[in-house]
Parts: structure tokens; C-alpha cells; sequence
């Protein structure tokens, strides 16, 4: 199973991961070299590279911006050292 921040696909480039608990992932990063977004993974095990993945290969799936504002708030909820930890690097 790779780490959650060595998934970078070449269409996606993690910034920083915003939630891990080593099953299920969420980072924050750049779509496509322009847009900044939320996206997700199952982590997957040693035998399985986890999901999304395309031909073998690790991806993320990429959240609609609008629910983006409701993920943070969620994480936020349920941790409000995130809050803190996170204010200068995402927008």
C-alpha cells in the first residue's frame, strides 16, 4: 500500500493530507495544474493498491467543489486541532 501523500498521478499533485486513518485518505491539492481541490481514497493493503486505481496504478477521486466547504467542516467537527493546523495552506 503506498502512503496517501506518494499517490501523485500526473494529473493530480498532492499538497498536503488532510486525513488519514490508514484505511480511508483526503488531501488537498492541484487538478490538473490549476485547480485546487479535495480528493479522496481507500488506502488498500499490502496486496491491493486500494480505490480508485487505473490500470494497477494508485489514484484519487476528485470531490465536487461543492462539497468541498462541507469535507472541511466535517473535519473540522471532528477535529478542531485541524482548524489550526490547516488555515495557511488551504483555501
Amino acid at each position: 500500500m503506498p502512503k496517501p501523500q506518494d499517490v501523485n498521478p500526473g494529473n493530480f499533485s498532492v499538497e498536503r493530507v488532510i486525513y488519514n486513518n490508514g484505511e480511508f485518505s483526503i488531501a488537498y491539492g492541484v487538478w490538473e495544474k490549476t485547480q485546487k481541490v479535495i480528493a479522496m481514497r481507500w488506502n488498500g493493503d499490502d496486496k491491493d493498491m486500494g480505490y480508485p486505481k487505473t490500470f494497477g496504478n494508485p489514484m484519487w477521486f476528485i470531490v465536487h467543489s461543492d462539497l468541498k466547504p462541507m469535507i472541511l467542516k466535517g473535519l473540522i467537527d471532528m477535529n478542531p486541532e485541524f482548524l489550526l493546523s490547516t488555515t495557511d495552506s488551504i483555501d
